[in-house]
């Protein structure tokens, strides 16, 4: 009967432990969306240590800087940042029919380039709209400066 008892302990507390870890990550995303963000896949070439797979994540916007959180994380600063200054988009295409079952519906594909690596964003169109303008509003006396 002992046995039976520590079982269902412990089982009781294993899933009481998934509902804990299962609430943070829906209240890190909460505070990360509240701020601005936005979701966000990124997968980038081999030579930057990825490992050529979409990873899904939250993007967010501070001042000339793209962050970007992995979803299905606890940690409080970016996996990734990209500098608007050194960020560029070289084409938009839609998800080819492998990527169409990987990213979320409704997402266009952005290939981009960053300090020689490139990357490939996903984002909702009007997500991208947003990052293509928000990357061509650069202040004055920025990266165009003479």
């Amino acid at each position: 009967m002992a046995l039976v008892s520590w079982t269902l302990l412990v089982l009781g507390a294993l899933a009481l432990a998934a509902v804990l870890v299962l609430l943070a990550l829906y209240v890190r995303r909460g505070i990360l969306q509240r701020d601005g963000g936005f979701d966000m896949c990124v997968r980038g070439d081999s030579h930057d240590g990825w490992s050529g797979g979409w990873a899904f994540g939250i993007g967010r916007y501070r001042d000339d800087t793209l962050e970007w959180f992995r979803t299905f994380s606890f940690t409080t600063w970016p996996r990734r940042s990209f500098r608007r200054g050194v960020l560029l988009v070289d084409g938009r295409r839609q998800p080819d029919a492998e990527e169409s079952y990987e990213l979320p519906a409704g997402h266009v594909v952005l290939i981009c380039r960053s300090n020689g690596s490139s990357v490939e964003v996903s984002m909702t169109e009007p997500a991208a709209t947003a990052f293509v303008t928000w990357l061509e509003a650069a202040p004055p006396g920025g990266q165009f400066a003479g």
